[in-house]
């Protein structure tokens, strides 16, 4: 049975990168562009094996208060306040399944270190195909 992957990211480029990176025969990769496409997709085409997720993705399907407070991190908005919902166990075994994949991973664990760091992440820059892809087959194990 194929492991289903959910990748939350506007611009193509991780979901084409894990197409080519990924036996495609053992996964099934879905897109999610934004918030609301992320939190439907979940509800419709769930569960998943794994999440890859940007942090600056479109911000639709968020209330403007969260908008405010997480601009350039409405993933972030996604995995906390939609994603990661449930019982202590549910929410340790839904992160243990997502890897934030951005180019603002740095500032991103400064300024949320107390929040993120047993999270998995990955700084997008030369190679990062290969990490992601990695912790995708690891996790998916």
């Amino acid at each position: 049975m194929k492991k289903k992957i959910l990748v939350v990211e506007d611009d193509g480029k991780v979901f084409k990168m894990l197409e080519n990176q990924l036996d495609l025969s053992s996964f099934e990769i879905e897109r999610a562009r934004s918030v609301a496409e992320a939190i439907g997709a979940v509800e419709e085409a769930g569960p998943f094996d794994c999440f890859v997720v940007d942090l600056s993705i479109l911000a639709t399907g968020l209330k403007l208060e969260e908008m405010e407070k997480y601009q350039r991190r409405e993933g972030y908005a996604f995995l906390k306040n939609y994603l990661w919902k449930g019982t202590e166990d549910i929410i340790k075994d839904l992160k243990r399944k997502t890897i934030i994949c951005s180019r603002y991973v740095n500032d991103f664990i400064k300024e949320y270190r107390d929040e993120v760091d047993s999270l998995q992440m990955v700084l997008k820059d030369k190679g990062f195909e290969k990490k992601v892809a990695s912790l995708i087959e690891k996790i998916c194990r």
